[in-house]
């Protein structure tokens, strides 16, 4: 696995990458002649964001581990005995 600095690189670009599919999804099939077009790649504009959410579903898994493995690395702090007697 590689480490959390590069994970993280990683990560921006893949979401960048998502953001610029989307972009271009929305431009090139938002009433467009290739959303009416019965011929590859024609397809509605719902068909195209389908694709861009087959794209982002794993990438929104790879965010959500992330997060969970940043969560998980903080080591909880011991408490002295002197805060326990205290209690």
């Amino acid at each position: 696995m590689v480490d959390r600095r590069r994970h993280g690189v990683l990560l921006i670009i893949a979401w960048i990458l998502s953001a610029a599919l989307f972009v271009f999804l929305f431009i090139t099939y938002d009433n467009t002649k290739l959303s009416y077009s019965m011929y590859f790649p024609g397809m509605p504009l719902y068909g195209a964001m389908t694709w861009w959410f087959f794209f982002t579903i794993p990438v929104i898994g790879w965010t959500w581990g992330y997060f969970n493995d940043l969560k998980d690395s903080i080591e909880p702090v011991a408490r002295k005995a002197s805060d326990e007697k205290q209690k």
